[in-house]
């Protein structure tokens, strides 16, 4: 095969070969198999192809488009999803890659607040167990976290105030302008970032960062993004839960979310500029979600025929 002539037919076969390499691709199986490689892999695989052929096409000045013979173009009425900037491109056909195999939408995975105490728990000092309670409370990002100063602890009213100072010296920053925000937490957390301060922040501590380094030559030093990480995969070696910052967020804004919390409310709380990218990242309600709410809510859409003698007489 001619890499430079290659055609739509064989990367089909290519697709197929991903998925069984095993089978003949002139013979296909007459029962299901396993595929050998996810649908996501296989897309993967595609993307790396058509980047490679379309820098030979722009380089090389290779003969033909393949992106051109592998796309098709769809009436704009076929997108399923109207972003903020819809109107502006509402008439513009979509863009279809014609081999991409369909993967199903999967919604990140939540922490029980059992799993959360056990991470806590895990912890070998009280500025990680503040840190993951912290993180939990309050659905701030690790950057608005390790971004957070002393004056930014509000104690007389249990709130934090995340505010925009620039990439800090541990590398640590306010993601958008919408971030700026306060928010509410429990007077224990409040009480356990005093009783941190008091033990952590020595007179030999001379940054304003809530959170620093505990031992070792850089003690004192603001605490960075790698040692989060750190911390995470020795949590997860000790209890067997594979958390991150990240994941922590999600969770506390998914138990907000089914908790009752309004869409407008949870997308101040999670510092987004609007509340359909809060629903959309982080709330996902489940099937026993679904179920409580259609149990809750059944008799609202249930109709009760009235049955005429006639028709009861017909019946019998």
């Amino acid at each position: 095969m001619d890499h430079r002539h290659v055609t739509l037919d064989e990367l089909a076969g290519f697709v197929q070969w991903l998925k069984l390499p095993s089978i003949s691709i002139k013979v296909l199986p007459g029962h299901p198999l396993a595929q050998a490689r996810s649908n996501s892999t296989i897309n993967t695989a595609l993307k790396v192809v058509s980047g490679f052929y379309d820098y030979l096409w722009r380089v090389d000045g290779s003969p033909g488009d393949l992106h051109a013979a592998t796309h098709t173009h769809l009436p704009a009425r076929a997108r399923s999803y109207k972003g903020f900037l819809h109107h502006l491109v509402k008439d513009k056909p979509l863009d279809k890659h014609l081999l991409t195999q369909p993967t199903p939408k999967r919604h990140p995975k939540t922490l029980a607040r059992e799993q959360v105490a056990r991470l806590i728990a895990a912890c070998d000092n009280e500025r990680d167990r503040l840190l993951l309670a912290l993180l939990y409370e309050s659905a701030l990002r690790i950057g608005e976290a390790l971004a957070l100063w002393l004056e930014d602890i509000d104690v007389a009213s249990y709130r934090l105030h995340v505010r925009d100072r620039g990439e800090l010296t541990n590398g640590a920053e306010i993601k958008t302008a919408a971030a700026e925000r306060t928010v509410d937490v429990s007077p224990d957390l409040v009480y356990r970032i005093m009783d941190y301060v008091a033990v952590a922040h020595t007179e030999e501590v001379a940054t304003n960062h809530l959170f620093v380094k505990m031992r070792g030559p850089h003690a004192g030093q603001p605490l960075a993004y790698a040692d989060v990480n750190n911390l995470f995969q020795r949590l997860a070696r000790k209890t067997g839960i594979a958390a991150s910052a990240h994941l922590l967020r999600h969770s506390s804004l998914t138990a907000l979310a089914r908790a009752g919390w309004a869409p407008e409310h949870l997308c101040v709380r999670a510092g987004h500029a609007h509340f359909q990218t809060t629903y959309q990242l982080y709330v996902h309600p489940s099937e026993e979600d679904l179920r409580a709410e259609w149990e809750r809510t059944q008799l609202r859409v249930h109709v009760t025929e009235e049955r005429t003698h006639g028709a009861a007489s017909h019946a019998r």
